[in-house]
């Protein structure tokens, strides 16, 4: 028996949240579906999975998994540090950036507070600040896909709490350029924390690639980066994301807003692995850009308008609600992700499986097309 909630229980910003747009696990599509998954390309999880290394030294630490983990992650965010070349106490990990993005909100938002993020966006950036109570402003993309470098300059001028922004951006794919970003940094109040949200900064083309940590940390003003091991190296499962931010007080905050626990043993010793493993990460990521850039090529000579992308996905516009373009897929046993944010609601995000499996949805597409689910 259930029985209902008082009426003023759950905080009014909180219940007006949209649910998080989460990908479809494989047992829940098959309960729901009845049929097997032929691609699943909803999530942007890696086809490679993570290095054989890795899930090796996680089987040898689950032996010790009757103790606790090392609350302080003392080994992996020393592998981190050699890796990025940022001081240990600069670093905190979490149960994937997710975490740490909630732990950020929680250690500096108040309510009424302004954060300024970009649209179309990770939901989390805008979802998390509201849980708060803060106010967000959603600046969007320009017409040819580039940052708003302008409209974010001018929103800086009023000193927002946080700017908070993924490049390459989740879920549309461009990648800011390095005068792009120093415009906006340089623009910044001291006043302004910086959230720059690099969770798929390995797929950038070499071409494409610049020091945004190193030009942070000249700025002197306050800042953060976040990063994962669920794309790249293949621990979505594991659930492990890092920070790196512009002061170890910044750090010590966050600590105290995350789950103390919040990554475990093994995941621990997976990520540490798979930082060390560069020669699984290539192969992941030549695979990576190779599929993009032809899913990307079909699915544009097929009519549908493709965003440029520098990750290991495709946002693409359907052309008609990409909930039932996506619900057709589904019955074909395809999982992409339809996009619910206004006003992207045609577009939809397709992760790069494998060949085999980006074929499948290639040839799929023509048959669900135009036909309302």
């Amino acid at each position: 028996m259930t029985h209902p909630l008082p009426d003023d229980l759950i905080r009014k910003d909180v219940r007006d949240l949209p649910e998080y747009n989460a990908g479809l696990a494989l047992d829940r599509f098959r309960d729901a579906y009845g049929i097997d998954c032929v691609a699943k390309l909803d999530s942007n999880e890696s086809p490679l999975g993570p290095s054989p290394r890795a899930i090796e030294v996680m089987r040898e630490a689950a032996k010790g998994v009757a103790r606790y983990p090392d609350a302080a992650n003392t080994a992996l965010r020393s592998a981190i540090a050699r890796s990025t070349g940022a001081e240990a106490d600069r670093i905190i990990v979490g149960n994937g950036s997710e975490d740490l993005i909630g732990a950020l909100f929680r250690a500096t938002i108040r309510a009424g507070d302004h954060v300024v993020t970009i649209c179309p966006s990770f939901g989390l950036h805008e979802f998390g600040a509201l849980t708060f109570g803060a106010r967000v402003t959603k600046l969007p993309f320009e017409a040819d896909w580039s940052f708003p470098v302008e409209t974010i300059k001018a929103e800086l001028r009023s000193a927002p709490r946080i700017l908070i922004f993924s490049s390459p951006s989740n879920p549309a794919g461009p990648a800011i350029c390095e005068n792009a970003f120093r415009a906006i940094v340089e623009a910044a109040d001291p006043a302004t924390l910086i959230c720059f949200d690099e969770a798929y900064v390995e797929f950038i083309d070499p071409q494409h690639r610049f020091d945004a940590l190193g030009i942070l940390a000249a700025s002197g003003k306050p800042h953060i980066v976040l990063r994962t091991f669920s794309k790249a190296y293949g621990l979505a499962g594991a659930r492990v994301g890092y920070g790196i931010a512009s002061a170890p007080a910044m750090i010590r905050a966050l600590m105290k807003t995350r789950n103390p626990f919040g990554v475990n043993a093994m995941a621990a010793a997976g990520a540490i692995e798979a930082l060390a493993d560069t020669a699984h990460l290539d192969r992941v990521l030549q695979c990576a850009a190779a599929e993009r850039d032809r899913v990307a090529a079909a699915l544009t000579a097929k009519g549908y308008p493709c965003a440029p992308s520098q990750t290991n996905f495709v946002f693409f516009d359907t052309g008609q609600p990409a909930n039932e373009f996506a619900e057709g897929l589904r019955r074909a046993g395809i999982l992409i992700k339809a996009w619910q944010e206004a006003p992207f609601q045609t577009w939809a995000r397709v992760t790069m499986g494998t060949a085999a499996e980006n074929d499948a949805f290639l040839a799929a597409v023509p048959q669900i097309s135009g036909k309302v689910a």
